[in-house]
């Protein structure tokens, strides 16, 4: 396992960002900006902090405190924590001296929050004329939804992702993870990119304002092509469980030259967690799928149609044939045969049992102050060749453990100064956040 260096000298060394994002879209986008070097203030104040920060932590934890939960660790990794109380008028004068020495300011708020403070783009834009800033909401800050609130799963909904996901007969199913607030993190990340080399060529900053809604959108590009071209209001109907849609073979429009079969089936143990996925879409494949289970060798002659008619008696047989091996086993005996296939995989099995993942060491340990070594997501990709090898950093945004250092380093406060913003509650004093319990916190 991967162990996180304590600096990052990745492509965006020498980049700031004063990071307002709260929840996960936002963080999401920030915390790969920290994973490529750059450096990421995160903007709380103790009295409503990231509420990501009381979520989810580990089982072994025994004092839950804002600076423990591991789920909150692992979306804001490479991070330093900036305890400003903007509502103040110093700490908001505090904030516009940071846009002067920053590239990038992102918010993840509804669309009137920064407008409030007083902090619209054109205001920071006066302030710093190369600045990027990025906004994250669900709708936007245009429009008639603008001022709408959204979570993932609303998101989801007015994007028509929920409609897509269901079962016969049923209501639709929805997205039981809020996709949406990671894509609209992906998203984030690569239109900032584009706008700090744009910034960086032209000394010309700009706003991105992004839809959460929207890009939910490129999910459902087939729902929106069957309505632009048929007018269909789909889904007209969902697929029978895990089965292809074109199960149907050529009836269905289908153009290969065997009938789709497509689903997942049990494996040995029984468990909820033991599955195998399995896909067949050429003749090459289904002849080597009958030469592989026992059952089919007098199926290989059967044509389109046959296959599609006896289709729940074929996979009555694989049930049978499966039920014998774990889904690591089965997956292998199919993939060996040249037929596409993959366990069904838990996030236990992702995290101890993938060879695949181990070997690109996505999961890394680092260095947490208060959970000490900690398994967390790295960056998704490699580079081969003796390229760079940019990863994230055992640094953690424990809430006001940073806020002097920044103010002193980048705005050049001495410690008198530091001491006068801190008795008047401008920011939160070092260390003291360490020592709170979360149920008796007097915030």
């Amino acid at each position: 396992m991967r162990t996180m260096p304590s600096k990052n000298t990745g492509p965006l060394e020498g980049i700031k960002v004063l990071d307002f994002t709260w929840s996960v879209a936002g963080p999401t986008m920030t915390r790969y900006l920290a994973g490529l070097g750059a450096r990421v203030f995160k903007v709380e104040w103790p009295k409503g902090p990231d509420p990501m920060r009381s979520v989810m932590f580990r089982s072994d934890t025994q004092k839950r405190t804002w600076n423990n939960d591991a789920f909150f660790a692992n979306l804001n990794i490479g991070k330093e924590s900036l305890t400003i109380n903007v509502k103040d008028p110093c700490g908001l004068d505090l904030i516009k001296d940071m846009i002067k020495h920053v590239d990038i300011v992102s918010e993840s708020f509804s669309a009137s929050v920064l407008q409030g403070w007083g902090l619209d783009y054109e205001t920071m834009r006066q302030i710093n004329p190369a600045l990027v800033y990025i906004s994250i909401s669900g709708f936007g800050h245009t429009g008639p939804h603008k001022d709408k609130n959204t979570w993932g799963p609303t998101a989801q909904a007015m994007s028509g992702m929920t409609a897509a996901s269901g079962v016969p007969g049923r209501d639709p199913a929805g997205w039981g993870y809020s996709y949406l607030d990671v894509s609209a993190g992906y998203m984030g990340a690569i239109g900032v990119l584009a706008a700090v080399r744009q910034a960086i060529k032209t000394g010309e900053g700009c706003h991105i304002d992004m839809s959460q809604v929207e890009t939910g959108l490129v999910l459902v590009g087939p729902m929106l092509t069957d309505y632009l071209t048929d007018g269909k209001r789909t889904p007209s109907s969902y697929p029978n469980g895990n089965r292809s849609l074109d199960a149907k073979g050529q009836d269905a429009g289908y153009r290969g030259d065997t009938a789709p079969l497509s689903n997942i089936y049990p494996t040995a143990g029984g468990g909820k967690d033991d599955w195998v996925a399995m896909t067949v879409t050429q003749n090459g494949q289904w002849q080597k799928l009958c030469s592989l289970v026992a059952d089919l060798q007098d199926y290989a002659r059967l044509d389109v149609r046959e296959i599609t008619s006896r289709l729940c008696e074929i996979e009555g047989m694989l049930k049978k044939h499966f039920a014998n091996r774990d889904k690591y086993t089965a997956a292998d005996e199919l993939t060996n045969a040249g037929i596409p296939a993959a366990p069904v995989q838990s996030g236990k099995d992702r995290v101890e049992r993938d060879p695949q993942l181990k070997h690109r060491g996505l999961i890394a340990q680092a260095d947490h102050p208060q959970l000490g070594k900690h398994g967390i997501q790295d960056l998704p990709y490699r580079f081969l060749d003796d390229g760079p090898d940019w990863q994230f950093t055992s640094i953690f945004p424990i809430l006001g453990g940073n806020t002097r250092a920044i103010l002193h380093d980048i705005l050049g406060k001495d410690d008198a100064e530091l001491e006068m913003l801190a008795q008047e509650d401008v920011f939160w004093p070092e260390g003291i956040p360490h020592e709170v319990h979360i149920e008796k916190s007097k915030w």
